[in-house]
């Protein structure tokens, strides 16, 4: 039996064009014609600018809500603005001023913020991958084929997050916690280190949650930056890693069984508590034992973003989602995030809601 139109989304993508391009969203990795890219068209529309948020159909969202929403209690996934107060790669901590107007009977915020030093999602822009050209090899390209003269346009606001913003990043998320189960198997860590976490890992902490996946669904995965950041971190550890030259990041293993993985699974966004979402820096091997041999690293921001558009979300404070998923005993959860909708923006606070 064919497969039914699905409802056209609320932005005038009809139900064709979005059968078409949902039949690339759920094709094999193994049988795409390029696995590290694979894009929405055509150029400057809203359906190349959602990427694979194109996924979120109205009856993914739908079922989602249906399934998650139980009891009704709700918990913000934002860390606080003022964090990380010390950030790497020269990034600045928010500023806000608080302005009065009228002589001094009301006031007004005025906000200077860089969304990357905390809870954000990585958008479109954000990142770069090297375009396939022998005769540039250092030419990058963003995704749908954007170069970053056209970033970097104010006047163009090609695969800016106002495509996230008009419907939202809705659907049912799931949270593997990594955590937890380095503490039950006795994993010790560093969250700013190259502490890696290797598929089959993720696949035993869902094994041991119980929890299965569905097409569409939001991944989380609690590695323990914001604990780590708040609970242990010293003042005099903050600045040195903001000064150094060669941070280090845990999280997820970057090789090209995780991207399988990620696609084959039906993933609409990716995010965590870690600043990289990957193991950062990226290797250039993983090993797998004395027994076989090592696996080759991908750095997996180039195939996430400007290959795919996934969405990718780091520095979420996954701590109070932790618990209540501990005391449900179920990792499945409503999201509701509401990027800023900024015409030609590169990334943006999460604005994230979990309901259960």
């Amino acid at each position: 039996m064919s497969e039914d139109p699905p409802t056209p989304s609320p932005s005038h993508i009809s139900a064709a064009e979005l059968f078409n391009i949902l039949k690339i969203h759920k094709t094999p990795y193994n049988h795409l014609p390029n696995p590290l890219q694979a894009w929405n068209g055509p150029p400057n529309s809203h359906a190349e600018g959602l990427g694979r948020l194109i996924i979120l159909t109205p009856e993914i969202v739908r079922a989602a809500a249906a399934s998650c929403i139980q009891t009704g209690q709700r918990i913000s996934l934002g860390w606080d603005l003022t964090k990380l107060e010390v950030a790497n790669f020269n990034r600045q901590p928010t500023q806000h001023h608080i302005l009065p107007i009228m002589d001094g009977i009301a006031f007004d915020d005025l906000y200077i913020i860089n969304p990357q030093q905390s809870s954000q999602w990585d958008g479109l822009r954000h990142f770069a991958a090297p375009a396939p050209s022998k005769d540039m090899p250092s030419r990058r390209l963003f995704y749908g084929g954007v170069s970053a003269g056209e970033i970097t346009d104010r006047n163009n606001t090609r695969i800016g997050l106002q495509h996230w913003a008009k419907e939202g990043i809705c659907g049912r998320g799931v949270l593997l916690d990594y955590v937890a189960y380095a503490e039950r198997h006795g994993i010790t860590y560093s969250t700013f280190s190259d502490h890696s976490i290797p598929l089959d890992v993720l696949k035993d902490v869902a094994r041991e949650q119980d929890t299965r996946f569905k097409f569409g669904d939001i991944l989380f995965i609690r590695i323990g930056v914001t604990r780590e950041w708040d609970t242990k971190m010293t003042s005099e550890e903050k600045t040195a890693y903001g000064k150094t030259r060669t941070p280090q990041h845990a999280g997820v293993e970057g090789t090209e069984e995780m991207l399988r993985w990620i696609w084959d699974t039906g993933f609409a966004a990716v995010a965590s508590d870690a600043v990289s979402f990957e193991v950062y820096p990226p290797k250039q091997s993983y090993p797998r034992g004395s027994d076989h041999e090592s696996v080759k690293g991908v750095f997996m921001h180039e195939v996430l973003l400007a290959g795919w558009g996934f969405p990718i979300g780091e520095l979420f404070d996954l701590e109070d989602l932790a618990r209540i998923c501990e005391a449900e005993k179920r990792w499945e959860f409503f999201v509701s995030s509401a990027p800023f909708n900024m015409p030609g923006g590169v990334s943006s606070p999460p604005n994230c809601i979990a309901i259960f």
